[in-house]
């Protein structure tokens, strides 16, 4: 069994924690597909119901935008002086010349037609687009800033409403999904973009995924893997797998682990909700000298920009590049999760009515988590349990909106699902109910060394303590058998039955069977900022029931039944 699994039942503690953060982050993704429609339309109604929604849509919308506002760019007060150079390149020049190494030729194709060339020249670390429905070159510098030629004023406009946090995300995941690419990949390289403080994926992601993929994160159970000769030269070719609708599509890279096509060849799949019509996409990646010249150029605001810079902010540039550890940034261990989730959302069939009428627990046991990145915001978490059942709750106290409520996640796992209990102001109660995402087992051997702690006391009972290390991490947990209650389900997920797991050793059998922890350190030697301690601040006896009849049912995910009460 990999080390990641047994940790991760380790962590069960912090699961409630996670799972809030998620939800919330679920909620602003709603508000910001909402502002990107209306980008998309005001950018090129054109191709709104075509793939190149994704692709053109992404990377020509300043030229089509150019000439649909030019009342707005003839106003002075959205106007500036034109200015010449490619001042974007002075900004986290460093970080920019780290990540695009190489010059690249890309070409977009849909049904076999090539729709749009974009050049790219790592030395200017800017691109240059041709497409024959456009008479004129686009551009796109560093800073996310799009040229198109106005042909009334005779002159480049350029527009940085790239530059706002929710573009540099929504556009090229929009790609992502219609290309069916891993996203752990371009997640970790968005996340390292934003801790540097660098505009994110200026070019859209386009040119981005020639320098995010790379062979080794296609070697997963989603991908075939097969190498290729064409004119002499070796290719690693990973076609698609589980992925319905999407037979024959494959990611191409070279001998030299570079990206050379991505092709995809959708079926019409008969879903609804399906935003993706059916059709062939292909992707080419050619490695070549190229030359790009940003032409003198006037700034201009598009419609709407103020507002959405309003709500969303352009993206602050005032990280230090020098705290970067790419070891922060590796997602070798995350492989197909983002997926699983979605399949686990997709086929989660568990309802409010199938929910038992209450769930009452015998025990209030509060603990306090420190992360070591942000030792002064300890989050206090009340883990709430009774013996012998299949369900424990978790109440997630953040001192910083402590007025906003009350949120009490409940994990079932008898129904695999995590329901939260909303205690909003204004006497408003909600549910809202998750799948437990299941952990896949295998029959690899424990791969981490096990060995006793000295002893200690906390809250005032007498703790044994084991180290469990290997060459990632190190997790040194503390744990009574003098408590009057045991959390025995600690190492199974509450008996998840689905799990499968295989024979534990007899150390961690014995140490934590009848028992209670009391104390956690979790050390990650290659990513120090997920360090944290847990450690238990008291345990009581005491009595707490929640009603389902007392809470209105969010459904979130299906839109069903929205408001509905049980």
């Amino acid at each position: 069994m990999k080390t990641k699994q047994i940790l991760s039942l380790i962590l069960c503690l912090c699961i409630g924690f996670s799972s809030n953060a998620q939800f919330l982050k679920k909620l602003k993704k709603k508000a910001e597909d909402a502002v990107e429609r209306t980008v998309l339309r005001k950018t090129d109604e054109k191709v709104s119901q075509k793939t190149e929604k994704t692709i053109d849509d992404a990377t020509s919308k300043k030229d089509k935008s150019s000439n649909e506002n030019k009342d707005e760019t003839n106003d002075s007060k959205n106007q500036s002086e034109i200015t010449s150079g490619n001042a974007a390149l002075e900004v986290n020049t460093e970080a920019k010349k780290e990540f695009f190494q190489e010059d690249v030729v890309i070409k977009l194709h849909e049904n076999g037609n090539l729709n749009q060339t974009q050049y790219f020249d790592a030395d200017q670390v800017a691109v240059r687009l041709e497409q024959d429905n456009q008479p004129k070159s686009g551009y796109i510098d560093s800073e996310g800033f799009m040229y198109g030629y106005n042909e009334k004023g005779g002159a480049y406009e350029k527009s940085s409403i790239v530059s706002l946090q929710s573009q540099g995300m929504m556009v090229p995941t929009m790609i992502i999904e219609a290309y069916k690419l891993p996203p752990e990949p371009f997640m970790a390289s968005l996340q390292k973009q934003q801790d540097q403080g660098v505009t994110p994926n200026p070019f859209n992601g386009i040119v981005e995924f020639a320098f995010v993929y790379e062979p080794e994160q296609f070697r997963y159970e989603d991908f075939k893997e097969s190498n290729q000769s064409r004119g002499g030269k070796s290719f690693t070719k990973f076609e698609y797998l589980n992925e319905p609708g999407y037979e024959g599509s494959y990611v191409l890279f070279d001998d030299q682990d570079r990206l050379v096509e991505i092709y995809t060849n959708k079926k019409e799949t008969g879903q609804s909700m399906d935003m993706t019509p059916p059709g062939e996409s292909l992707l080419q990646y050619e490695y070549k000298p190229v030359d790009v010249k940003l032409p003198p150029a006037r700034e201009v605001k598009m419609q709407g920009q103020g507002m959405m810079e309003m709500v969303f902010g352009s993206f602050k540039k005032d990280k230090n590049s020098d705290e970067i550890d790419d070891n922060d940034y590796d997602t070798s261990d995350s492989k197909g999760q983002v997926k699983a989730v979605k399949n686990s959302l997709k086929n989660h069939k568990v309802t409010a009515d199938m929910l038992p009428e209450s769930y009452d627990f015998d025990w209030e046991y509060k603990t306090k988590m420190v992360m070591d990145s942000k030792k002064n915001d300890a989050i206090d978490m009340t883990i709430l349990f009774k013996e012998h059942v299949t369900y424990h709750g978790a109440e997630i106290i953040d001192k910083k909106n402590k007025d906003m409520g009350k949120i009490i996640m409940l994990f079932d796992t008898e129904l695999n699902t995590m329901v939260m209990f909303m205690d909003l102001q204004g006497n408003q109660k909600m549910l809202q109910m998750y799948p437990i995402p299941e952990v896949k087992s295998d029959n690899e051997p424990l791969d981490f060394e096990i060995k006793e702690l000295p002893p200690k006391t906390i809250l005032n009972y007498n703790c044994k303590g084991l180290q469990m290390e290997n060459d990632k991490y190190i997790v040194n947990v503390y744990h009574t058998t003098e408590a009057p209650i045991s959390l025995s389900n600690f190492f199974s997920f509450g008996g998840n039955k689905k799990m499968n797991l295989p024979d534990l050793d007899p150390r961690l059998v014995k140490q934590f069977s009848n028992g209670l922890v009391l104390e956690m350190q979790y050390i990650d030697k290659k990513k120090a900022k997920n360090n944290f301690t847990i450690t238990g601040q008291s345990l009581i006896e005491k009595s707490t029931v929640i009603k389902k009849g007392d809470y209105k049912t969010m459904d979130f995910f299906s839109g069903a039944n929205m408001m509905d009460k049980n």
